[in-house]
């Protein structure tokens, strides 16, 4: 029987797809890429491209990275009725998508429009800020201490409370008001207790541990995240990690 799988490609490095991932790429017959920008190239489906079977057809469709809510819509609904119509003429159908599908992904928007129309499987990828946590050694929980995960896009002012209120701290989508987030960090003691890592796991990966580093905002890009630990004792010795 034909399905729908959503595929999440992990942070960027192709090494880091899982074995279900791969072997699910193996057996579909139409891969379904994003676009940020029509004619653009999809990061996800440069991630994948290796394990991609002769003969998949590939389908690059354009999603809004804007705040068009209407457009968005259109878009989503557009590529949904599309994928339904793929699966039930009998083909196997995927989506890739960047990360893990269940985070801050466009991917649920397609979800949620297809499961109870066909058979909808998702399969998670690991996430830029677990990837980040990892490869550099820097613990985000312990024993009682919860996570928090922020995009920085939301109300200054629930920023603005979880960075007051909680020690542990995942900051995403920083790389439009950094500056702002830096200074907020600044007055609640956190600085000292942040990395900033950007292209997480890609070839033009980089580690800042000084975020006051001098002219930083115009060295990110848009793949950029903040890891905040107060408890993390690792980040004593910031002098021996790469900056």
């Amino acid at each position: 029987m034909a399905k729908f799988y959503g595929i999440g490609t992990g942070p960027g490095d192709s090494s880091l797809v899982t074995v279900k991932a791969v072997e699910t790429l193996k057996n579909l017959d139409i891969l379904y890429t994003p676009e940020a920008k029509k004619g653009g190239e999809s990061l996800a489906l440069s991630i994948v491209s290796e394990y991609l079977p002769e003969g998949l057809e590939i389908k690059s469709r354009h999603f809004p990275m804007n705040f068009n809510d209407g457009e968005k819509i259109v878009a989503w609904n557009k590529v949904a009725d599309e994928i339904v119509e793929d699966v039930k003429s009998g083909k196997n159908v995927g989506f890739v998508t960047l990360g893990d599908p269940m985070i801050y992904s466009t991917y649920v928007y397609i979800m949620e429009r297809l499961i109870g129309s066909i058979d909808v499987e998702t399969i998670p990828g690991i996430s830029s800020f677990s990837n980040i946590a990892s490869n550099q050694n820097f613990p985000l929980v312990m024993d009682r201490e919860p996570l928090i995960i922020i995009p920085c896009t939301m109300e200054e002012d629930r920023i603005d409370y979880a960075l007051e209120n909680y020690s542990s701290i995942v900051l995403m989508k920083v790389y439009k008001n950094f500056k702002e987030i830096v200074d907020k960090l600044e007055k609640n003691g956190l600085i000292e207790h942040s990395i900033l890592v950007s292209n997480s796991s890609q070839d033009r990966e980089v580690v800042y541990t000084d975020l006051r580093e001098v002219n930083i905002e115009e060295k990110i890009s848009y793949f950029s995240t903040i890891l905040v630990n107060k408890e993390n004792k690792s980040l004593l010795n910031k002098e021996n990690k790469v900056g």
